[in-house]
């Protein structure tokens, strides 16, 4: 007799696609708190001191970077929608316009 789990094929998992992180250049003092705080080892300094992303695939989305960063200056969006989450009191919900590209922003690969 044929058990129903043999005829059925499992279905592949879907890889989420990695977050996109954004290091702003210009107001990064190259302290190294965001490389110290990533669990999973996605951000490196460069020879300068500054953070870039390395491996953006092991990225698991927590946000310690950018909650971490005394200068704000690394920002970690999800690709849902191609939008940016914003969090109101518990909620999430899309924001009103898209933010202006600066040109000394640094946009990681997983775009």
């Amino acid at each position: 007799m044929i058990s129903e789990d043999e005829g059925v094929m499992a279905e592949p998992k879907k890889s989420k696609e990695p977050p996109r992180i954004d290091i702003f250049k210009a107001w990064c003092k190259a302290c190294g708190i965001c490389v110290a705080f990533c669990p999973t080892g996605v951000l490196a300094k460069d020879e300068a001191g500054y953070p870039y992303v390395k491996e953006i695939e092991k990225c698991i989305n927590c946000g310690w970077c950018e909650v971490r960063c005394p200068d704000f200056a690394i920002t970690v969006e999800t690709k849902e929608r191609g939008k940016k989450r914003v969090e109101v009191k518990g909620e999430e919900r899309e924001p009103e316009r898209e933010e202006e590209v600066s040109p000394e922003r640094i946009v990681a690969p997983g775009q």
